[in-house]
């Protein structure tokens, strides 16, 4: 789920229930700004779907 705002408790709550990510502004920025895979961002994305590094 993407806001350039913020998310409440409660939406925290429900996309946690429901398995969403939540993409809020800051972690919007973040993105935009570093050119970094959505994915290598989100903090609770399983280690074995991220990316694997690439050597």
């Amino acid at each position: 789920m993407l806001t350039n705002g913020r998310s409440t408790q409660p939406g925290r709550t429900f996309a946690r229930q429901q398995r969403l990510h939540l993409v809020d502004r800051q972690l919007l920025g973040a993105w935009a700004s570093r050119g970094q895979p959505l994915w290598e961002l989100l903090p609770a994305l399983p280690a074995s779907r991220r990316s694997p590094a690439l050597s």
